[in-house]
């Protein structure tokens, strides 16, 4: 029988030490977490992954000797010296056990604890699971070394808060590497394991203090850290980092994670976690923040306590910085809603696209529109609208009404083109959002009654930058991940050409002239900068929204100002509100540029023109205009015409009227006259113009 006994024996330990490993259980795929991170590699969230977890793995070179030796003495002292079961720990626990009639005492050590979390950590603590984890533990000592056994624990163990591994424990509650935890720091991750929701430092610090306490003590018997040392690190004050501050971007972060179930990619994250490059810039995201914080200070007086602001790439479409709100983390007014996508009136933030459509149909920077009191019949009634300002500035060039942002010129356009023309336009450009019928929006479309997202209308505006070349919005850096199952503009073709590069070049000359806009907005307004930026505001009816786009060839900014809740500023408009802040993000991008030649422009394409016209007319220069301009023009629609306004008349000298040709020549004299239409008569004599007499002198027979 002792025979059998031995044979039998024999063969169980030949099998447990011969039977090898599955190594498979070791790889680092399964306990890694999916983090997104900046175009830089800098950490912006983290992801939960197969585990339902954080992790990070990491090699135990890049953990601090502090936390290897706290977890050792903490966890298995005999670490080194056992082979995977510890006989001494198994005695001691046992007679502890029996000793008080309850299981007080374990005695697992690191290896077997590894092996429980790679059988999935939720295995019943029963003699057979204890007995199966004995010899999983055995196998595992002969087929790997013990600092890949530590490495393995210290990259599963559960740290609380749904973190797995020392690695996203460390960057959660310290916000730093493991290698730079100190001792102090290294102690209270050590125990954390032992009961991850007990030893809590969210809920219960002081209790996880106890802990850390008693292994420094442990650590200070056996002689692993000195007297001085352990003084020091009890005494020392954990700053432990609340777990909102360790998500960067938040609103952005947001996006992306919407995007990737849009692309169908959160499955395979689960299964396959990776690192996910965004083109986000984590240093210009902080800067924007706190720009928009500061600025929103000084607008609190005017009941403005929002903002939100994009800045993307020109040139490749990225978006390099997305700021949602003044704070995602506050209640108050709101934080966590996304000013980046929520519908809002755009107000005249439209009006550079119904222009472009304008000159789309061969009309031009110069052409003259009337900017009087008119009335637009619709199906709905009469339309009346009015200027910002009130007023009325009588004639003026289609550049100074976009410029200086008028409202009866621009409906006076919108009607010309046709309002289904100015919608197809507007979903061209990707602002989907317009998707009622004409009737809906009217002429009012342009000056913006309908709702559009800041995403949107700021790529529109890159759009505009690229002359006219449409590209898809790009939030990431990884080509690798699936394209969006469905397209996020109308138009399916990439790189598509909206408007031509003629048409999106004289749009961005015209937003660039400071002497265009004075009418609307004076002199050196918030949009001026001593280098060119092409640049145009927005606001919406009741002063519910401000909008304020900035575009070169390197940048474009979209920033809103406004109140989640709908609530009306104070006399805030565009200017006012959302200017401020994108002048400061455009001095934050350019901060040593002080000159013209500071800040690059956009090429000029072979067709536009310079031709010299009337300032009155926009037509060529007659003999007798007074004065005259230099005005833009794409080659098909250079001014052939004539100016047709100022003209000479004979004139009878006896009684100023008109002189026919049976006047006497002593009494004939060639005079200059404003020759304008019936509805500029009172602009005329307000401004003193000397229009022509309408009768024929009755003394020339």
């Amino acid at each position: 029988m002792a025979v059998v006994c031995g044979v039998c024996a024999l063969f169980f330990g030949a099998w447990v030490w011969f039977t090898p490993f599955d190594d498979r259980l070791l790889s680092a795929q399964n306990i890694t977490s999916t983090r997104i991170v900046d175009r830089y590699g800098r950490g912006l969230r983290e992801v939960l992954g197969s585990s339902q977890g954080r992790a990070r793995q990491v090699e135990l070179e890049q953990i601090s000797d502090h936390l290897i030796n706290a977890t050792v003495h903490a966890e298995d002292r005999r670490f080194w010296a056992h082979s995977g079961v510890d006989p001494l720990a198994i005695g001691r626990a046992s007679w502890q056990n029996m000793r008080n009639l309850e299981v007080i005492s374990g005695a697992s050590t690191l290896t077997q604890q590894v092996v429980k979390l790679l059988r999935s950590g939720n295995a019943s603590r029963n003699l057979l699971n204890k007995f199966s984890e004995a010899v999983l533990a055995i196998r595992l000592e002969k087929s790997a070394s013990k600092q890949e056994i530590l490495a393995q624990y210290l990259n599963r163990a559960p740290y609380g808060n749904q973190l797995f591994g020392v690695s996203a424990a460390s960057w959660m509650y310290f916000d730093k590497p493991p290698a730079q935890l100190s001792l102090a720091e290294a102690a209270l991750l050590a125990g954390i394991p032992r009961a991850p929701s007990l030893y809590n430092p969210y809920e219960d610090l002081a209790g996880a203090k106890k802990v850390q306490e008693r292994i420094l003590n442990l650590m200070r018997e056996r002689g692993v850290i000195s007297a001085i040392q352990y003084e020091t690190a009890v005494a020392e004050k954990l700053v432990i980092l609340r777990p909102d501050r360790r998500v960067l971007a938040p609103h952005f972060s947001e996006y992306v994670l919407t995007e990737l179930r849009n692309r169908g990619a959160e499955d395979d994250l689960n299964a396959h976690p990776k690192l996910i490059r965004t083109t986000l810039d984590l240093d210009l995201q902080k800067t924007v923040q706190d720009i928009v914080r500061a600025e929103l200070s000084l607008l609190e007086k005017k009941n403005v306590h929002q903002a939100a602001v994009v800045i993307l790439d020109t040139q490749t479409s990225e978006v390099l910085a997305w700021v949602g709100s003044q704070d995602y983390w506050a209640e108050e007014h709101g934080g966590a809603n996304d000013g980046v996508l929520a519908l809002r009136q755009p107000g005249s933030a439209l009006k550079p696209f119904v222009f472009g459509a304008f000159f789309e149909q061969g009309y031009r920077a110069a052409e003259t529109l009337a900017d009087f009191p008119t009335e637009f019949p619709t199906e709905k009634g009469v339309y009346i609208p009015k200027n910002y300002d009130r007023a009325y500035h009588g004639p003026v060039s289609a550049r100074a009404a976009l410029a200086s942002s008028l409202n009866i010129p621009a409906v006076m356009v919108a009607q010309t083109v046709g309002v289904k023309k100015v919608l197809d336009t507007l979903r061209d450009f990707g602002m989907d959002t317009f998707d009622q019928d004409d009737a809906h929006y009217g002429l009012g479309v342009a000056l913006g009654n309908g709702e559009v997202r800041l995403r949107d209308l700021t790529a529109a505006y890159a759009t505009l930058g690229r002359l006219g070349t449409r590209k898809e919005l790009r939030i990431f850096l990884d080509d690798a991940l699936p394209a969006p199952t469905k397209p996020t503009f109308r138009t399916s073709v990439k790189d598509a050409q909206i408007f031509s590069p003629e048409t999106a070049y004289i749009l961005m000359d015209i937003l660039s002239d400071d002497a265009a806009r004075a009418q609307g907005f004076g002199r050196y307004s918030a949009l001026y900068f001593p280098y060119r930026v092409a640049a145009k505001t927005g606001t919406s009816d009741g002063f519910r929204d401000n909008w304020t786009f900035a575009v070169t060839p390197e940048y474009t900014i979209g920033v809103w100002a406004g109140n989640f809740d709908a609530s009306p500023m104070q006399r805030s408009s565009g200017i006012t509100g959302a200017a401020p802040i994108m002048r400061q993000v455009t001095q934050a991008l350019y901060p040593d540029a002080a000159n013209a030649g500071d800040v690059p422009w956009f090429p000029r394409p072979d067709a536009v023109e310079t031709h010299r016209v009337c300032t009155l007319s926009g037509h060529k220069p007659g003999p007798h205009c007074p004065t005259t301009r230099l005005e833009l023009f794409s080659a098909e629609a250079a001014p052939e015409e004539a100016c047709a306004i100022h003209k000479s008349l004979a004139i009878d000298t006896r009684n100023g009227l008109l002189a026919s040709p049976e006047c006497p020549a002593e009494f004939v004299r060639d005079e200059v006259f404003t020759s304008i239409p019936p509805d500029w008569v009172d602009w005329a004599r307000r401004r003193g113009e000397r229009l022509p007499p309408t009768r024929t002198s009755g003394l020339c027979h």
